[in-house]
């Protein structure tokens, strides 16, 4: 059956198609009106960060969507006691027997064959803004362990060595693939896909540095730190490439997770 997910995916290239209206209009008055040019490329910076946040908040709820059809003791653990922490809380160390308490619940659950699961215990509302922390803790909830990992290495790595047409035809590609994979209920996506097998970092990763700058970019127009425009046109389309990328590849990961996870 057609599923939430991919009906999500096409308003989000509704979205998209806003920041590149206003893209166009940047390049056509970047040489003829400089005020206009650094007001858009701000603007659109600001964008594609919204863009992102909302997206990682869009994909889970329209995930947990579809789960909803299924039986909660046929869903994977990790959702499964994803939404017991909604009663418990998620500090695991808030009280002696917290695990054991958890899994009573979960046992509860099971018995019933009515009971539907919601998104609000997979939606972290500590950080609004797209911090590598915070997709982190979300990816965390379907039962990925560390969502940086598993872009370590990967095929999304790459795209950092692409020129802009490259990354423009790589986005074409994963966004056909992605919509492939999620048209249909149970989502068809094998385990680690695109070779995102976890795989260990030192420091910060290539994309934990993307987001960490593309936040220090949005942070300092938002709150009036910088009013020099210092991303040009051209940067900005790249930029806003990559996060599209970075969206589906954050989906993938979590729909690979859940779709080849155990149900016991």
């Amino acid at each position: 059956m057609a599923t939430f997910i991919a009906d999500y995916l096409d308003t989000v290239d509704l979205q998209w198609r806003e920041v590149d209206i206003l893209v166009d209009e940047a390049v056509r008055v970047q040489e003829s009106n400089e005020y206009l040019y650094n007001a858009l490329c701000r603007s659109i910076t600001v964008l594609i960060v919204a863009h992102m946040e909302g997206f990682v908040k869009g994909a889970v709820k329209n995930i947990i969507s579809d789960y909803t059809s299924i039986k909660f003791k046929e869903l994977p653990v990790s959702i499964r006691r994803t939404y017991c922490k909604k009663y418990l809380g998620f500090d695991e160390k808030a009280f002696p027997g917290y695990q054991d308490a958890i899994q009573c619940l979960m046992d509860d659950l099971e018995r019933t064959d009515d009971f539907k699961i919601s998104h609000e215990p997979f939606i972290s509302d500590r950080n609004r803004n797209p911090k590598p922390d915070a997709i982190g803790n979300i990816a965390s909830r379907f039962g990925v362990g560390d969502i940086f990992k598993n872009l370590h290495e990967s095929r999304f790595d790459k795209i950092f060595a692409m020129t802009s047409p490259q990354i423009k035809k790589a986005l074409e590609v994963i966004s056909v693939l992605t919509k492939r994979k999620v048209s249909d209920f149970p989502y068809r996506v094998r385990k680690n896909a695109y070779f995102t097998s976890p795989t260990s970092y030192r420091g910060r990763s290539l994309w934990q540095t993307f987001l960490d700058d593309l936040n220090q970019k949005r942070h300092k127009i938002a709150h009036g730190n910088d009013f020099a425009n210092a991303t040009d046109i051209n940067s900005l389309i790249d930029l806003k490439d990559k996060v599209r990328i970075l969206q589906y590849s954050f989906l993938l990961i979590i729909c690979s997770e859940i779709c080849n996870a155990q149900i016991k």
